[in-house]
């Protein structure tokens, strides 16, 4: 196998890794956000800003990884996705959709494309210095 084939493959590898991660923190966010409070998951010593931003730059990067001719569809639909979820909250009556809660949300998922953006220029200028 030459290098060009192992990069090719590295890639590959990246993304199907990608799409399991984006579309599995998609689940997951979405059961956290509708999910009666009391059965919503949290990470120890982590405010709930922290952990909203850090889903949402999870699930947002990626998939644009996954993606990365799709990021501003990515970026269309997390964004939807968010508006949906947080006016979703409001039918569970121990929950409530926030707009500061969707502008945490919506911040980390632009900020998770901008590091899938970022990554991929670097490790491409990395494989033409090869």
């Amino acid at each position: 196998m030459n290098e060009a084939q192992h990069l090719n493959d590295v890639n590959r590898t990246t993304r199907r890794i990608a799409i399991a991660v984006g579309w599995s923190a998609a689940l997951i966010i979405t059961f956290a956000t509708l999910a009666p409070i009391g059965s919503r998951p949290h990470l120890p010593d982590a405010g709930p800003d922290i952990e909203r931003f850090f889903a949402f730059l999870l699930l947002a990067g990626a998939l644009a990884t996954a993606y990365p001719r799709h990021r501003g569809i990515v970026l269309l639909l997390t964004i939807g996705l968010v508006i949906g979820l947080e006016s979703a909250q409001l039918l569970e009556p121990t929950r409530h959709g926030r707009p500061h809660d969707a502008v945490i949300k919506g911040l980390g998922a632009i900020t998770g494309i901008a590091f899938a953006v970022v990554m991929d220029r670097l490790s491409r200028g990395l494989r033409r210095a090869h």
